[in-house]
């Protein structure tokens, strides 16, 4: 449990009331928290719900349990380079092969595009995005907090509570300008944090994109040997 989930709860039960507002009675003209509300495409309450459920735990434990697995490509590498006690143009043709075949694995520890830098590059993104998520939390946590404390959640529950027919934060009927505006300031403080969240998120992804895309297709190496067959290959995958 971090922070974000220990404010989680009271944060709901004042964002619940929030969003009711909104609902049922807007927000005052020219207020910043319309074109937040356009961009976000959500409620105060529902966004903050969505993150909440974004936990930097699994994403860093991802990461970490893909690194062991470079290893293996360097123990592979190492049984490929080991020497040949046979000669002849099939010697030659394997030979050929398997120092393809190791570049490919891990062009000598330097090629990113090799099957241990895209591993690598993998596990570096889910760390990348599991740190994402925790500074992401706790600067949000620390946005809930002070909305919890400011005299605009005091406005919102006393508004709210004194209205006719209140239950569970359902919608609400007209209710002053006051608590409209409390209501819009809580929003656009928290969707302002979201969008912070959702765009330092997509400008991380296009930093990792170009060690993130697919490698390119290899086909397999037509060696010639002899007595290999009818067409005289050996078709070598790697």
């Amino acid at each position: 449990m971090d922070v974000l989930d220990r404010v989680a709860g009271p944060a709901r039960e004042l964002l619940a009331r929030v969003d009711a507002l909104l609902v049922g009675n807007g927000a005052p003209p020219g207020h910043p928290v319309w074109p937040l509300l356009r961009q976000v495409r959500a409620l105060p309450g529902d966004a903050v719900a969505a993150f909440v459920a974004v936990r930097p735990g699994p994403l860093a434990a991802a990461g970490a349990a893909l690194r062991p697995h470079l290893d293996g490509y360097a123990e592979a590498v190492d049984v490929l380079a080991g020497r040949l006690d046979w000669s002849g143009p099939a010697a030659q043709a394997y030979d050929a092969a398997r120092r393809t075949l190791a570049t490919r694995l891990t062009g000598g520890g330097t090629d990113p595009d090799s099957f241990a830098g895209r591993l690598a590059a993998t596990a570096g993104y889910a760390e990348a995005v599991a740190d994402w998520a925790a500074l992401s939390r706790a600067g949000l946590a620390a946005v809930l907090a002070e909305a919890l404390g400011s005299a605009e959640a005091v406005t919102v529950r006393t508004a709210v509570d004194a209205e006719p027919g209140w239950s569970a934060f359902g919608q609400v009927g007209p209710l002053g300008p006051g608590a409209a505006d409390a209501a819009a300031t809580i929003a656009a403080a928290v969707l302002t944090a979201i969008l912070e969240i959702t765009e330092r998120g997509e400008e991380l992804l296009e930093r990792w994109r170009p060690r993130l895309a697919p490698a390119g297709g290899h086909r397999p190496a037509d060696v010639a040997s002899p007595g290999a067959g009818a067409d005289g290959t050996i078709r070598l995958r790697y």
